[in-house]
């Protein structure tokens, strides 16, 4: 797909696939904020240098306390919206970016849903953008996202109490299955033992485990 300006929604929302190149860097804003599109493109490959399967791999959970909706794209940035969604209005990709050739017939007609950005800031998702990542003798690899400049002057009880984000996960291994049937993972909200700090665990669904509002 080649797009211009901001592609955050379609790096934020991947398909279940594996990432295997991002087209025209020069002609698209730094994937990260306060980078430049060199810094954040060499950033973005601390994660994939730890679980390159996983990266920008996106997985969905839902915080019962406070109903929110939580879509993790593993590597890049977790999004958190102060209600309940459902997953294909999550997954729809939104449209933070420009099409490559302006007037074009098949203008917007892209391979994958989309949906507009909401003009008001106080109501889109509160964005956690990666910062760094760590891998322990166990397996276990922990990520952490950190909050993002919001221009909201709403003081609601909402994400943005949060700072950072933790999320755990086991190296992805997609082995042929995996390939020939993608399938999303699952994932929960643990107990976290700081108040402006969330934790998530990423995991294999069950079998027959659908994602899904508690």
């Amino acid at each position: 797909v080649d797009l211009t300006g901001n592609t955050f929604g379609l790096l934020a929302s991947h398909p279940v696939t594996p990432l295997l190149s991002l087209h025209h860097p020069d002609y698209t804003e730094p994937i990260f904020p306060n980078m430049t599109r060199t810094k954040a493109l060499q950033h973005l490959f601390q994660a994939a240098k730890v679980d390159s399967q996983r990266i920008l791999q996106q997985t969905i959970c839902y915080d019962k306390r406070f109903s929110w909706t939580i879509s993790v794209s593993w590597g890049y940035a977790v999004q958190v919206f102060p209600n309940h969604m459902f997953l294909p209005e999550v997954v729809n990709v939104q449209e933070t970016f420009k099409q490559w050739k302006k007037g074009n017939m098949l203008a917007k007609a892209y391979t994958f849903n989309t949906k507009p950005l909401h003009s008001d800031p106080c109501k889109r998702s509160t964005i956690f953008y990666f910062d760094s990542v760590s891998s322990g003798n166990d397996g276990i690899i922990s990520s952490y996202y950190k909050r993002s400049f919001q221009n909201c002057s709403k003081n609601l009880v909402s994400p943005k109490k949060v700072e950072v984000i933790k999320v755990v996960t086991h190296k992805l291994n997609l082995g042929i299955k995996q390939l020939q049937a993608p399938r999303r993972q699952c994932c929960d909200v643990l107990p976290s033992s700081a108040g402006d700090q969330m934790e998530i665990a990423v995991r294999e669904c069950k079998d027959e485990e659908l994602i899904y509002m508690h």
